[in-house]
């Protein structure tokens, strides 16, 4: 098993008040999760949208994305000037977003070439823009997640009943495409993540009396194949 670099020098500072973040994961430093995170194989190529102001937010989902599976990328949109960008990896592209045009996402999908599966990452009107204006998404075939569960995301306020976090909508995408085990490991790492997260808002530390302890419990169940 594999694991993804503690601090990536191209990821700008998060934005958080009083102690400093981790650019990888964005807990404070010493609650850092990157060094447990696995890094799973898939065959679907991930690219993330992610607004320019979105990269900064310690609340990002989908920073964990990049950093869980093997050859995501992030490609930053609404920065001032022209940013050139490499071609997409070949492939069927499609768009993650639940627009009025598109159709269910299904295990069908996975069928022929590995899909590149384009995922707007930012709040809901962010990611909206993304799929009519950047020029990844362009020509692309939107797709939607079917009904499922509610999110386990609570850290910000969600625009509407159903909405999921980037990660949870890889996740799901994924188990359609790649098998339940995929979106298991990464619903792992998230409700670690989440957990700390909520700690830290709540508190500024996990728990009182044995924060290292439980992280190392976290981490170990995180490694386990």
């Amino acid at each position: 098993m594999s694991f993804v670099p503690l601090q990536p020098p191209d990821l700008p500072p998060i934005r958080a008040r009083g102690t400093p973040r981790c650019r990888g994961c964005g807990l404070p430093r010493e609650m850092c999760l990157c060094g447990a995170l696995p890094r799973l194989p898939v065959r679907t190529r991930v690219v993330l949208l992610t607004h320019r102001i979105e990269r900064t937010r310690s609340t990002n989902t989908g920073r964990l994305v990049a950093r869980l599976l093997d050859g995501a990328e992030v490609r930053v949109r609404g920065e001032i000037g022209p940013q050139p960008r490499p071609p997409l990896p070949e492939g069927r592209r499609l768009v993650l977003f639940p627009s009025p045009a598109a159709r269910t996402l299904s295990p069908d999908d996975a069928r022929g070439e590995p899909a590149v599966l384009l995922v707007p990452d930012g709040n809901w009107n962010q990611a909206r823009r993304a799929c009519h204006r950047d020029p990844d998404a362009q020509g692309a075939e939107p797709v939607t997640l079917p009904a499922g569960a509610p999110s386990r995301y609570g850290l910000r306020r969600a625009p509407h009943q159903g909405a999921l976090s980037t990660l949870e909508a890889v996740a799901r995408a994924l188990g359609l495409l790649e098998g339940a085990d995929i979106e298991r490991r990464m619903m792992e790492a998230f409700d670690v993540w989440v957990h700390r997260a909520t700690r830290v808002r709540l508190t500024g530390k996990l728990e009182d009396g044995a924060p290292a302890r439980e992280q190392g419990g976290q981490e170990a169940r995180l490694q386990r194949a």
